[in-house]
């Protein structure tokens, strides 16, 4: 068979198979979208894990993708600051506790939180019992770990309340374990209760034998965890940033109602293989009471009073150099804008 017989059966047999693809099964394939999504990023203030699963599921189950956005999340850790991050726009969106959000504002970052995640906060202050400290006060001339650069508010104000200033205990940078806790080698550590205190626990060490000090004792019960963006994206795309908490409140929703499956997803995307499917399940289940909080409100929404209290406790306790009004620090229009339409 000559060159020119070959050429015409290849154009031929070509030509069946976009025939047969165009109209095989009566179904036309899906277009593929994958350019036509917007790039975005999340920065998380600490490492991958199942405080987070909420943007983790919605990411795995291509709820972002719904919403025409290619997201892509950033692990965080005690030497990355989400917040600097997303004021430089680094970063599209990232994620702060409330009331170190609030110091970041007043002190002239522009961003703003577009949803309070987290209704109640977990922080908590662990101390072995044996070792005498049971109280705030008796944090002098102790050893005391604090994750910097983003996470001392809450803390700097339990210590104005009770009248010690930095001077009269050693202040240590915290990193991502308990075991300098463990070692001995700090005297206080802070811990999250859907987290490092099941670490503690996990390590062998008994409830009976931990001192837990609840910064909800004193006051200072704060809302967690939000998403925030730059005030220039709110201003410029708001839009986007409903899509972006559309999805991520429906990511979230269901990881309340799937623990388990959440922590699977959670372990998927953890690159670095130390996280275990036990702890990432307490840990989803803790987050569970504090995403829905007293089910009061709707997940992610903002309670302006709550807003409110932080600033004022805050600018009580002197963290807050300049007080800010409510509005300066949340929006709600971005919630309203991403619920769905009833049809």
């Amino acid at each position: 068979m000559d060159r020119k017989h070959r050429w015409i059966k290849l154009l031929l047999a070509l030509s069946m198979l976009l025939a047969l693809s165009a109209c095989g099964g009566g179904q036309t394939p899906a277009p593929d979208t994958t350019e036509a999504l917007e790039p975005v990023t999340l920065q998380l203030q600490w490492v991958t894990q199942a405080q987070f699963a909420g943007y983790y599921v919605a990411l795995d189950q291509g709820w972002y993708a719904e919403e025409g956005i290619a997201l892509t999340i950033r692990p965080g850790g005690p030497d990355i600051s989400a917040v600097d991050m997303v004021a430089a726009r680094h970063v599209d969106f990232g994620t702060s506790v409330l009331a170190d959000l609030v110091v970041s504002i007043a002190g002239g970052k522009p961003v703003v939180s577009i949803s309070q995640i987290q209704q109640q906060n977990g922080l908590l202050l662990l101390t072995m019992w044996d070792s005498g400290i049971y109280a705030p006060i008796d944090f002098a001339g102790k050893r005391v770990g604090v994750w910097l650069g983003g996470w001392e508010a809450q803390f700097n104000a339990l210590m104005a309340q009770v009248g010690l200033t930095p001077a009269d205990f050693e202040l240590v940078s915290q990193g991502y374990s308990m075991d300098a806790f463990l070692a001995g080698e700090l005297d206080v550590a802070s811990a999250m209760i859907y987290n490092e205190y099941h670490m503690v626990l996990e390590s062998g060490v008994s409830e009976t034998e931990l001192n837990i000090i609840d910064y909800a004792n004193y006051g200072l019960d704060f809302p967690g965890d939000t998403l925030f963006t730059h005030q220039d994206l709110v201003a410029e795309n708001p839009d986007l940033c409903a899509r972006m908490l559309r999805a991520s409140l429906r990511g979230w929703q269901y990881a309340i109602e799937n623990p388990e499956e959440a922590a699977e997803i959670v372990l998927r995307y953890d690159v670095t293989g130390v996280q275990t499917l036990d702890h990432q399940l307490a840990m989803m289940r803790e987050m569970a009471d504090l995403v829905r909080g007293t089910a009061v409100l709707p997940i992610g929404y903002t309670e302006r009073s709550d807003v409110l209290r932080v600033i004022d406790t805050l600018a009580r306790y002197d963290i807050l150099q300049e007080t800010v009004e409510p509005e300066a620090i949340f929006t709600n229009d971005i919630w309203d804008l991403a619920q769905p339409v009833d049809n």
